[in-house]
């Protein structure tokens, strides 16, 4: 349980600050920490909104589908994080090769 934990907890982490993060850089909330801690506050509650839902609906498909069902939600659910986490990496990406670029062609 505890290296299961260490595998969902970590990245679970990761995505709320970067999601964090990336809210941060807003022009509307850029030099605000009262903006900056309600946006933190609303990413980190909806997440654990989140899980206490995701537990009731895996007891609720275990016991009227059956555990294989469990799973293909999990499987639904982690495609679902992918798809819409993904514009945010590849925007990130793009930043990290073009300050990348920049570096290369000014040294």
């Amino acid at each position: 349980m505890a290296v299961t934990g260490f595998f969902i907890g970590g990245p679970s982490n990761m995505i709320s600050s970067a999601i964090s993060a990336d809210l941060g850089r807003q022009e509307l909330i850029q030099g605000s920490s009262e903006a900056l801690a309600t946006v933190t506050g609303i990413v980190d509650g909806t997440g654990s909104i989140g899980a206490a839902v995701g537990q009731y609906l895996v007891s609720l498909i275990q016991d009227n589908l059956g555990w294989m069902w469990v799973f293909y939600f999990f499987i639904l659910m982690t495609s679902c994080t992918i798809v819409f986490i993904s514009p945010l990496i590849v925007r990130e990406m793009r930043s990290l090769m073009q300050r990348r670029q920049a570096r290369i062609l000014s040294g």
